[in-house]
C-alpha cells in the first residue's frame, strides 16, 4: 500500500472512530473554486427561468421559506446535518405544500417538482420540505433519484439518502449524518465503506469529509 493510500486509511479511521476526540481543524474556508463548489453552484442556477410550473414551485418555496430568504436556495450544501436538531414547527402552507406532495407521488406523470418543472429553487424546496415529514423523505429520495441528476441535485440527493438510511438503522454512504457524543463532540453517524466515503462525496458534488466536519465542528462550538 503506498503511503498516500495509509494516508488517507489513517484519515477515514481517524474521523470514524467512536470515541475519537474532537479535533480542532486546521482549515475550515470555503474555497470558491473548488471543483464540488463549482458543480453545486452551476446546478442551482436558475437565471433561464424556464421552468414549467410556476404556481408548484411557488407553493413549494414559500412552503420551504425560501420566499422569505431566497438566497439560502443558492448556498451551497456542506455535506452534513446533525441528527436531533429542533424540528421545524409545521405550518398551514407546509401541510397543503406536503399534501401535494403526497399526491404527485402517486403518479408517474411529469408533474413531479423537478428542475424542468419547479426550477432549482423548486427543487430545493422539495428537498428542505422531506426534512420536515420522515414518513414522506423515503418517496421523496426515490423520486428525486428517479429524475436523475439532471433533475434533482445530486448533493441533495446523498444527504437526503443518508438521513433516510440512518433513520431505517442502515450505515449512510456518504457520511453527512453527524451525531453528538456524551461529551457534546460531533462525530459521524456509521459509514459504509468509509475508506471511499470521499470518493462518493466528490461523485455527488459534496466537498470533502474533513471539510465538512471543521464546519460542523465550527458552527456546533459557535
Amino acid at each position: 500500500m503506498t503511503d498516500r493510500r495509509l494516508a488517507a486509511l489513517a484519515l477515514a479511521l481517524a474521523l470514524l472512530a467512536p470515541n475519537a476526540k474532537a479535533q480542532t481543524p486546521t482549515r475550515c474556508a470555503l474555497d470558491t473554486t473548488a471543483a464540488w463548489y463549482r458543480k453545486q453552484q452551476a446546478w442551482v442556477d436558475d437565471s433561464k427561468r424556464d421552468w414549467s410550473n410556476d404556481s408548484l414551485r411557488t407553493l413549494l418555496v414559500r412552503a420551504a421559506g425560501l420566499d422569505a430568504n431566497p438566497a439560502l436556495g443558492g448556498n451551497a450544501l456542506l455535506g452534513y446535518e446533525v441528527v436531533g436538531a429542533v424540528p421545524h414547527a409545521p405550518s398551514a402552507i407546509d401541510s397543503a405544500a406536503l399534501a401535494t406532495l403526497r399526491e404527485l407521488a402517486k403518479s408517474r406523470a411529469s408533474t413531479w417538482p423537478t428542475k424542468s418543472v419547479v426550477g432549482a429553487a423548486g427543487v430545493r424546496a422539495v428537498w428542505v420540505l422531506a426534512g420536515r415529514d420522515s414518513a414522506l423523505a423515503p418517496t421523496i429520495l426515490h423520486r428525486m433519484m428517479e429524475a436523475g441528476p439532471e433533475e434533482s441535485p445530486p448533493a441533495a440527493v446523498a444527504i437526503l439518502e443518508d438521513r433516510v438510511r440512518l433513520k431505517n438503522g442502515r450505515k449512510q454512504i456518504y457520511g453527512t449524518q453527524l451525531v453528538r457524543g456524551a461529551n457534546g463532540s460531533v462525530e459521524i453517524a456509521p459509514v459504509e465503506d468509509p475508506k471511499h466515503v470521499d470518493l462518493r462525496r466528490d461523485a455527488a458534488g459534496l466537498p470533502p469529509l474533513e471539510l465538512s466536519l471543521c464546519a460542523a465542528r465550527r458552527d456546533s462550538a459557535g
